[in-house]
């Protein structure tokens, strides 16, 4: 009779050791499901690299530029003002040498190079003075430097970038057009509301010799591209899936370079290099 008992007990422990083994079999099966679903929506996300081409189109699309098929098409005031501006965004002024009265001499040599990193190394920017009496650029043949005014430009518009495709050589980018000094909203129910769009855009760059990106056209999109207002329910992150548009300030983000470059590992357009 013991030994009756004893069979069974072994048989009940093997049953129960089977169970175990085919509980965390289960367990790990959901866990790996679990990880592949992050993945995805992980591989989906280009939230971040659509901020990065916000900020790269920033310089442009707060001077609301007519569209263009090519650089070359473009109005030559819009490209140099467009460049220095990219120069105030993107480096930190302190660095250069001022003059007598205080203001900062900006080299016509950094515009160039930053025309080059928006449009392309075939474009040659007309360096010459521009502004009004209340924001004036003066341009000094003899040093090649800009004189920067002491007060600083909202623009008119900061970008919203809701759409990134990637083809070929060329990314496409649509673009909302938010009225400087627009934000996110929310509600007593927080609930969070992107900012109105006043118009969308659409800019397509193209791939340079040297991997880099930069802006080909402007042209205007069609009614289905439209960016809507987007709401997000119950205080969900604004940034988590739509970029925030800029703030429209000329405060500068110090060694940060704006040409973005081919990303080897994904295949899709990458971060911009840092300086």
């Amino acid at each position: 009779m013991s030994a009756r008992k004893h069979k069974l007990s072994k048989k009940g422990k093997a049953r129960l050791a089977g169970y175990t083994i085919l509980g965390l079999a289960v367990l790990g099966v959901a866990f790996l499901v679990f990880l592949g679903t992050k993945g995805v929506q992980l591989l989906l996300d280009d939230s971040d690299k659509r901020l990065e081409y916000q900020r790269f189109i920033e310089p442009v699309v707060m001077l609301d530029p007519v569209p263009f098929d090519a650089p070359d098409q473009a109005n030559p005031d819009f490209l140099l003002q467009s460049a220095v501006w990219a120069v105030l965004k993107n480096e930190d002024t302190s660095r250069y040498a001022t003059d007598q009265t205080g203001a900062v001499l900006l080299p016509a040599a950094d515009v160039d190079l930053y025309g080059a990193k928006l449009y392309g190394n075939d474009i040659k920017l007309e360096h010459k003075s521009f502004g009004d009496d209340t924001m004036k650029f003066q341009y000094d043949t003899a040093t090649q430097c800009y004189r920067l005014p002491a007060t600083g430009l909202m623009g008119y518009y900061t970008p919203l970038v809701s759409k990134m495709e990637k083809k070929g050589k060329t990314i496409r980018l649509t673009v909302g057009y938010v009225a400087a000094g627009s934000g996110w909203t929310g509600d007593a129910d927080g609930n969070i509301y992107q900012p109105e769009v006043d118009k969308t855009m659409i800019y397509t760059l193209s791939k340079t010799s040297d991997g880099n990106y930069v802006i080909h056209s402007i042209a205007e999109a069609a009614e289905d591209e439209v960016v809507k207002r987007e709401q997000k329910k119950g205080g969900s992150s604004a940034s988590s899936s739509t970029p925030a548009a800029g703030d429209g300030t000329t405060t500068p983000a110090p060694g940060t370079e704006n040409t973005p470059q081919e990303d080897t590992t994904s295949g899709d357009a990458a971060a911009p290099a840092a300086a």
